[in-house]
């Protein structure tokens, strides 16, 4: 699922998608496709805040079930104990170590595909000469760094006897997430992977390998937003403004209701005096995201800046709705304050003046 499809989910849920991780985030969702590591296998920044906050990290299959896409595993275990011994290759006791080390989840006697996938993945490791207790305690390194990884949505490779490689976009890695070794790409490169390289390149501050990078996404699928919208990011940092504005205008050129990308054009296009092309674009992000607090700050913001104090106030007030304790909120009830009292002195302004009485 792409990036742009899964904010979609998101908001018809009723829930708020972001681009980045902040102490209001409920829940960190990790794609299927490998580990949030960077170049030199370290977690990536998403990740490291997400544990700060203690926040939630899940799988992107834990989030399909969430919005109803998939069916919860309990509607597909179809697999005996011993349907899942004769597919996996592995014997009926494996089976039953297995599911005592929870490196398998049976329910009343029954397996799930998730289960299948584990036991076979097991049975390749114990043909290349990895026992099951390296194999157990490779899994629970692992797991103290990212507590929804299984067997089942991991890729292992026995270095040795007694060391296992985890698989991702950029090579292997350790148990720990520690960057090993590097392999080769296949020419035609994978959409999602180039994606990751580039986030990789950006958090490292190698900004114009990034760039480059998510230039050749958007060139290999054009249909997602999200390429454009990082690479106008990029663009950005390095003071590239017009290219950036051209990169944010082929994110919603692409998406008419991607939110973020409507945002970073709208603060752009502020920083650049333009502020009504500006506020037209906050406008155009909240339409399509009714609940984004940034777009409400900023569309407050230039509102008051623009002189429409009343509409200001509107403003403020549904950002302070969503936002009561940050320094944001903050800053937004002194303004919400200062566009109130102007509000006061136009209407006492414009109020006629007593009437003198008449002379007898």
């Amino acid at each position: 699922m792409k990036r742009a499809a899964a904010f979609t989910l998101v908001r018809q849920q009723g829930g708020t998608p972001s681009e980045r991780v902040t102490k209001a985030t409920q829940a960190l969702i990790v794609g299927e496709l490998g580990w949030p590591l960077q170049t030199d296998g370290q977690p990536s920044k998403s990740l490291i805040q997400a544990k700060s906050y203690n926040i939630p990290i899940l799988s992107e299959r834990r989030f399909l079930k969430w919005v109803g896409v998939i069916a919860p595993e309990d509607h597909t275990r179809i697999y005996t104990g011993a349907e899942l011994a004769s597919l996996s290759r592995l014997p009926a006791e494996m089976i039953e170590q297995l599911a005592m080390f929870g490196l398998i989840e049976p329910r009343d006697g029954l397996h799930s595909f998730q289960d299948l996938a584990a036991a076979r993945q097991v049975a390749q490791l114990m043909g290349s000469g990895a026992d099951l207790t390296t194999i157990t305690r490779s899994l629970r390194d692992i797991q103290s760094w990212l507590p929804d990884a299984r067997l089942s949505n991991l890729r292992l490779f026995p270095e040795s006897k007694d060391q296992i490689l985890v698989a991702q976009s950029e090579g292997r890695t350790d148990s720990k997430g520690q960057f090993v070794l590097s392999v080769g790409k296949p020419d035609e490169a994978d959409v999602d992977e180039l994606f990751a390289e580039a986030q990789s390149a950006e958090e490292a501050g190698d900004l114009s390998r990034a760039e480059g990078l998510y230039h050749r996404v958007m060139k290999l699928d054009p249909a997602d937003p999200a390429a454009a919208l990082n690479r106008g990011n990029v663009l950005r940092a390095q003071g590239r403004s017009v290219e950036a504005e051209a990169a944010y205008r082929s994110a919603v050129k692409v998406d008419s209701a991607y939110a973020p990308a409507w945002h970073n054009l709208a603060d752009l296009l502020d920083e650049k005096g333009r502020l009504t092309e500006a506020v037209d674009c906050e406008r155009r992000a909240l339409d399509a995201d009714p609940l984004y607090a940034d777009a409400m700050f900023n569309l407050a913001l230039f509102l008051q800046r623009a002189g429409a104090h009343r509409e200001a106030v509107r403003w403020w007030r549904r950002y302070l709705e969503a936002d009561r304790t940050s320094a944001w909120a903050e800053r937004a009830k002194r303004a919400l304050k200062y566009c109130e009292m102007k509000v006061s002195a136009s209407a006492a302004d414009d109020e006629p003046a007593s009437a003198a009485p008449a002379r007898p």
